[in-house]
């Protein structure tokens, strides 16, 4: 999620930032970008994130495979697995506050249930996407390195994870998206979308028109006529869950990912020099794993002012530690969101700035 590449090419940083920025926003419930509903965050955006890592694969990790897992695990697994602990340490400390969120510190919920669930702590289950990521990079590079000496048309992939990625779907609308079947079910639906994000990155230029009209009308009508249909377009991405089509989650998905992959193109001339944007976009890691623990904070420094002023009577304690989807309004206005949104983003970034001044500091004492 944080790639030297992605660095140099602005669009996918501005993507990358619009991409988290939708599952911050989707995950205290406000929907300000999903235009009405017409394109839900919830059929696309954690597609969105498999197509940007795909735009970055290169063909050279063929020929590497140990030394591409070790690099991948370095990368992507470990601070995983770091602060997975982390936070179980911090949902144990809550127990004994009265907080009922999180499950207990066991080797399944440390090194097993993150490739299943990702849930296992609640605090950080955003970070669910991680190792997910991490499985369908391996399962795409294994894919590659198999067949790539006789099958180099990267569209013949395309259409054979996209078989497969269907299958997976009605696996799961049968009911195998549980316990062994989810990692599985899960991997080969999102394996379409990081080979998309391949094959955009090899021969998008042929598709890259400029007719801004006839481009974003394509997708619009197709949009349209799936929501006229009447299809469910949002499901559960890390459970596999509430799929009612096959094939509708990816119509939906490639609608939205064309819609903003367009949109950040059109942006870029505008905001690719914004220093906060480069920053988030360029570390979108943070933000995925820690805004949910940065929602609790703004959420605590709510409870502690309706328990010590007379504000916020109607603060829910019980559900503040029963329900990590609680959130209070004070004045029961809406526009309140924005500030959890706000600190949603802002707190993740703000605490990986110091920790990246803080190692900086260490490695120059060394």
């Amino acid at each position: 999620m944080e790639t030297d590449a992605k660095r140099l090419d602005p669009q996918f940083l501005l993507l990358s930032a619009l991409g988290m920025l939708f599952v911050v926003d989707g995950h205290v419930n406000s929907n300000y970008l999903d235009l009405q509903g017409f394109f839900p965050y919830y059929s696309f955006h954690m597609p969105l994130f498999f197509f940007i890592s795909g735009r970055f694969y290169k063909d050279q990790h063929c020929g590497s495979l140990w030394a591409y897992i070790k690099r991948k695990f370095i990368r992507l697994m470990l601070p995983y697995l770091i602060f997975n602990f982390i936070y179980g340490c911090i949902a144990q400390i809550l127990h004994m506050a009265g907080f009922t969120m999180g499950g207990v510190m066991t080797f399944r919920n440390l090194f097993i249930e993150p490739f299943i669930s990702g849930h296992q702590f609640i605090y950080n289950l955003a970070a669910w996407f991680v190792p997910a990521l991490f499985i369908v990079e391996i399962v795409n590079l294994l894919e590659h390195r198999v067949f790539y000496k006789f099958l180099q048309n990267e569209a013949v992939y395309l259409f054979i994870d996209l078989v497969a990625g269907i299958g997976a779907v009605m696996l799961a609308m049968s009911g195998k998206n549980t316990g062994v079947y989810l990692p599985v079910v899960r991997t080969l639906f999102f394996l379409p979308f990081y080979q998309a994000g391949i094959c955009y990155r090899k021969a998008g230029a042929a598709f890259r028109s400029e007719n801004h009209f006839l481009y974003f009308g394509i997708i619009f009508l197709i949009q349209f006529f799936l929501h006229v249909r009447g299809y469910r377009l949002v499901y559960v991405a890390a459970f596999c869950d509430d799929f009612t089509n096959p094939v509708v989650p990816y119509i939906a998905a490639a609608c939205g990912i064309a819609f903003w992959l367009r949109v950040s193109k059109l942006l870029v001339p505008a905001l690719e020099k914004s220093r906060f944007l480069i920053y988030f976009g360029s570390h979108t890691y943070a933000v995925m794993t820690h805004h949910l623990m940065a929602l609790m904070i703004v959420k605590t420094a709510l409870a502690v002012i309706a328990k010590f002023t007379p504000l916020f009577n109607d603060f829910q304690i019980g559900l503040y530690k029963t329900d990590i989807w609680y959130y209070f309004l004070p004045f029961q206005s809406p526009h309140f969101r924005l500030v959890y949104l706000f600190f949603g983003i802002t707190l993740p970034l703000l605490f990986q700035y110091i920790l990246e001044r803080l190692l900086a500091g260490f490695a120059r004492a060394d």
